[in-house]
């Protein structure tokens, strides 16, 4: 007996298999034998005699797939299951590290069929995608993507394959996630390099936006994909880089064919472009919302190098971007205090989100160091580019967030201090915003604090203390607190100085001085940061003025302004949610009390507070996050945040000033021991000037001091 080889086999069956016959006549009904056939031959089928006959049938099943009822009777997971194992079996013959034979075209030939095939059934068919899925069909079309040949012929292999895992991920979060486990986005990336524009692989290029917009469709698991594989996000990053740089070439040229185009003729060259766009748009949207969900990502940029390539991007989309803003404002219209920066030029926004987030991580501070992107940060905030200097600032606030390099930034380089300065008092919203976000971190170490007095920051972050902007103006009054807080006499100056005027962004009288304006603002907003920051900013000039003698005391008590209100106001809303703010208020409500005179009741507005109808501390919001924390990093949106907060929360009856003292003196719930001391020190005042004042006290207020607080003070 002859026993033949498995090869002998192979070949003695060549004319005569279920798939030739079915190539004869081809009909839908007998489908199933011939994949049944491919499932249990799987080997001959893909041999060197029968290759180019199964390469045929799959043709003709991707053919007549693109029916959309045959696709639909032919997803009962047969074709599906032979799809899955006939492309893993080729995918191993031509995958990485594999040298060509002499079967190297059929096999080729055979790989395109199968992707079509796969591409055609699983079009808007779940059925077929659940079945890929099931007989891993997902991981080998994603090993499948990084086969030498997909871009040897990009037309039709890269054709195919990217169509199939565009249509296998179209809406099937299961099928996305395999993708994406299986290292998918990779190659995607890969794709989009410029370097792989020969052979007409731009015409390709949408398949894989498109594809690849699947792949991180959820952003959240992308996000972490990107986590688990460091070199992602910068290979992405990279990319975009080289497209943009192309693209800035293209357009440098005037018009001719870019060098490296040269042999493509106009239109061809219109369709390279409109290629190169396309991903590009699709990496930044794609890597800005990886971005913005992973820290750990973010992490992965903090380099001068990647800063360089997101500021070499955002330059391309300024120079030929959208419409911006005008740099200066028209006069007399108020600015939107919800739209600190204008969406005239989204992929310019969306190139600053991205930095802002990377350089606002700690592992970024080391970047500040780096002379090449210091220099640059410094040139860009210089020149009259708004968007430009508004990156910069934000980039350069975030960097300069430890005492050491806002000191430096400070003392060493005055004229990048005085560039923001201008640009704070007469730039358009986005960079104002910027540049007083950077402004205000100089302004928190101790030694920076003369060299911005002496570069004339108080007055100007005087002017915006009633901005309709309302992250400037939050910007101004943090300014001005922390300068208070070391260079009181001057910070003071600025605020009771009178400028009479117009205000650039609301049109009205400024000849009030800038704390009876801050005064107006404190109590006309419903914004949480702004009232309580303006309201310590109140508290740190009645400590500076009665305490530290910054000024005549004269000067501000003949201004006649109620000082007490905004504290007590402070004290009974935010006391629970801040209780330092609480603290501070109580200390500055002493100061002002044991301060009281003729010319200064400040004791007897106190007394009057004690009555809820007199207080009239409006409402309150339900707890929300604290806005106050001092070297915060620059962030490009936040008073869409703090617009929202106030929109949003839902509002309760407020407590009395009267019952607030009460539960602080009794140390009732969750209160500061030292609140409850400053509350005591409070009512000693008090105590004090109802012995010591000639002017008659409010008697309900007064008989509230008398039955109410004071037995509770012992």
């Amino acid at each position: 007996m002859v026993i033949s080889t498995k090869a002998q086999r192979e070949g003695d069956a060549s004319s005569d298999t279920p798939v030739t016959q079915w190539l004869d006549a081809p009909t839908e009904d007998s489908v199933k034998t011939v994949v049944t056939y491919m499932l249990e031959h799987p080997s001959q089928s893909i041999s060197s005699t029968h290759i180019v006959a199964t390469a045929k049938a799959f043709k003709q099943l991707a053919d007549m797939c693109r029916d959309p009822d045959v696709r639909t009777r032919l997803a009962d997971g047969a074709l599906a299951a032979a799809s899955s194992l006939l492309l893993e079996r080729v995918v191993a013959e031509l995958g990485p590290g594999t040298e060509q034979s002499n079967g190297h075209a059929e096999h080729v030939f055979l790989l395109v069929q199968v992707l079509r095939c796969i591409c055609n059934q699983s079009a808007d068919t779940d059925a077929a995608r659940t079945q890929l899925l099931e007989h891993g069909g997902t991981a080998a079309l994603a090993r499948a993507l990084s086969i030498d040949d997909v871009w040897r012929q990009p037309v039709p292999v890269a054709q195919a394959a990217f169509g199939a895992v565009l249509n296998v991920s179209l809406d099937h979060k299961l099928c996305t996630q395999a993708l994406v486990d299986a290292c998918a986005i990779e190659p995607h990336i890969s794709a989009l390099r410029v370097h792989g524009l020969g052979n007409g692989a731009h015409s390709v290029w949408p398949l894989v936006c498109s594809s690849l917009d699947n792949l991180c469709e959820d952003a959240e698991a992308a996000a972490k994909h990107f986590e688990q594989h460091a070199g992602l996000a910068s290979n992405m990053l990279q990319a975009l880089a080289e497209i943009t740089e192309q693209l800035a070439n293209i357009a440098s040229v005037s018009g001719e064919v870019a060098e490296q185009f040269v042999q493509i003729k106009e239109q061809q060259d219109a369709d390279v472009t409109a290629a190169l766009r396309g991903a590009q748009r699709t990496l930044l949207w794609n890597l800005c919302e990886v971005l913005e969900k992973s820290s750990v990502v973010r992490l992965q940029l903090c380099e001068p190098v990647y800063m360089h390539q997101m500021f070499d991007i955002l330059a391309y989309y300024v120079a030929t971007g959208g419409p911006d803003e005008p740099t200066q404002p028209e006069p007399n219209v108020a600015q939107p205090p919800s739209r600190p920066l204008p969406q005239g030029n989204r992929n310019a926004d969306a190139t600053a989100q991205m930095i802002v987030g990377v350089s606002g991580e700690d592992a970024a501070l080391s970047m500040f160091d780096d002379s090449g992107l210091q220099q640059r940060l410094f040139a860009q905030l210089a020149q009259s580019e708004s968007a430009l200097a508004a990156a910069a600032a934000l980039c350069l606030g975030n960097l300069a967030r430890t005492d050491a390099h806002c000191t430096q930034l400070a003392e060493t380089h005055p004229d990048v201090v005085q560039a923001a300065i201008a640009w704070f008092e007469s730039g358009e919203v986005r960079v104002r915003h910027a540049a007083s976000g950077l402004l205000k971190n100089l302004c928190v170490p101790a030694p920076a604090k003369a060299r911005m007095v002496e570069l004339g920051l108080p007055a100007v972050a005087a002017r915006n203390v009633d901005t309709a902007v309302v992250p400037v103006q939050a910007n101004a009054i943090g300014i001005l607190r922390h300068l208070a807080n070391g260079c009181a006499e001057p910070t003071v100056q600025a605020l009771l100085a009178q400028e009479p005027g117009k205000s650039q962004d609301q049109g009205q009288d400024q000849g009030q001085c800038a704390l009876a304006r801050l005064l107006t603002a404190v109590r006309s907003t419903d914004i949480d940061g702004i009232r309580c920051e303006g309201t310590r900013l109140v508290a740190a000039v009645a400590k500076a003025v009665y305490l530290k003698r910054a000024c005549d005391a004269q000067d501000l008590e003949a201004r006649g302004l109620d000082l007490v209100a905004p504290l007590v106001r402070l004290v009974v809303l935010d006391g629970q949610r801040h209780p330092l703010l609480q603290q501070e208020s109580l200390v500055a409500l002493t100061v002002l009390v044991a301060a009281s005179s003729d010319n200064a009741p400040y004791a007897h507005a106190v007394v009057r507070c004690l009555v809820p109808e007199t207080a009239a501390v409006g409402t309150v919001s339900e707890p929300t996050e604290d806005d106050t924390i001092e070297g915060d990093t620059i962030e490009a949106n936040d008073a869409d945040d703090e617009t929202a907060e106030a929109d949003d929360a839902e509002t309760t009856a407020p407590d009395s000033f009267t019952n607030v003292l009460k539960r602080l003196l009794t140390q009732s719930g969750p209160v500061w021991p030292q609140s409850t001391m400053q509350a005591k020190s409070l009512i000693t005042q008090l105590t004090t000037q109802l012995n010591v004042q000639s002017s008659p006290f409010d008697p309900a207020g007064l008989d509230i001091l008398r039955t109410e607080i004071l037995p509770l003070t012992n």
